[in-house]
């Protein structure tokens, strides 16, 4: 009973993938982020090309259309990081990976490259999901609305 008193809880941070402006799910026009379906999270507008590593991991996912990312943290949390809407139907064009499944990954690390000017000519909203599909955690946010890569967005409480 006393070692459970003493037990300290660990903190996982979450740092924004992108410069631009943090939102909450609920601004996200797709019905399974905004109701949090796929799980806890913020959103991302931004004007840059780069999708950057918010935590340090290993790349469990990718989605064949490279819309998608999946990170596992060390400690097992499952942070999903979809790029944009409707962009599964491109295929891949658009998109550049630069990481692969299995690859381990650093806070900050460039993850993928978006041709903006593709998605812009095909009308394609680019916000960006940033979501923790693990279930049971107890999760904070920071309420930042402009972030750098540098920022914290989410705390996690294990």
């Amino acid at each position: 009973m006393l070692k459970n008193i003493f037990k300290m809880k660990k903190i996982f941070q979450i740092y924004s993938p992108v410069n631009g402006k943090c939102v909450d799910l609920k601004d996200v026009n797709d019905q399974m982020f905004a109701d949090k379906i796929m799980g806890e999270g913020v959103a991302f507008k931004y004007n840059g090309n780069t999708i950057y590593s918010p935590c340090k991991g290993k790349i469990v996912a990718v989605a064949s259309t490279k819309h998608a990312l999946g990170i596992e943290t060390e400690d097992g949390i499952e942070i999903l990081i979809h790029v944009g809407l409707e962009t599964a139907e491109f295929n891949g064009n658009g998109f550049e990976l630069l990481v692969n499944q299995n690859d381990k990954v650093t806070i900050g690390q460039p993850l993928l490259k978006i041709d903006r000017d593709f998605f812009e000519t095909h009308h394609t909203d680019l916000i960006t999901p940033v979501v923790v599909t693990s279930k049971g955690l107890n999760i904070e946010f920071t309420n930042k609305e402009e972030v750098t890569i540098k920022d914290v967005v989410m705390m996690i409480n294990r």
